[in-house]
């Protein structure tokens, strides 16, 4: 793992230890999901990892391949990294993606290359206060 990549590990498994949920290494053996977390009542759930660097990037692609079929226990958690700056995630429904809004998430089909099918989001337009 690259160290922009493990900084955003590290960062959003300390958050959820703060929120106070179990976190569990990845057990199910999915690429697309970095690790494991109970919730206090016991329901698991799986995280996709997406971190973006808002000092080079402003647009992060999510490859349909990598993230897997979204279900309702699997969140992606968009980890927004800026040099001298404090980091902001946030935690968004799998699901959400299924129903691209041009908005918050952008679908991109390759038809004939679905390795190369992904879903968009892009920093500078990602006030997502709506999503948990």
């Amino acid at each position: 793992m690259n160290p922009f990549n493990e900084k955003a590990y590290k960062f959003i498994k300390l958050e959820l230890i703060k929120a106070e949920f179990e976190v569990l290494p990845n057990e199910s053996g999915r690429e697309g999901v970095n690790f494991s977390f109970k919730t206090n009542n016991g329901n698991l759930h799986e995280l996709y990892l997406q971190p973006i660097n808002l000092d080079s990037e402003r647009k992060v692609k999510i490859p349909k391949q990598k993230l897997g079929e979204p279900k309702d226990n699997l969140w992606v958690a968009l980890v927004f990294m800026m040099d001298n700056e404090p980091f902001n995630a946030y935690l968004i429904p799998s699901k959400t993606v299924t129903t691209p809004d041009d908005y918050i998430f952008l679908e991109n089909e390759v038809n004939g290359f679905p390795h190369l099918s992904n879903w968009e989001t892009e920093g500078s337009r990602t006030p997502i206060k709506l999503v948990s």
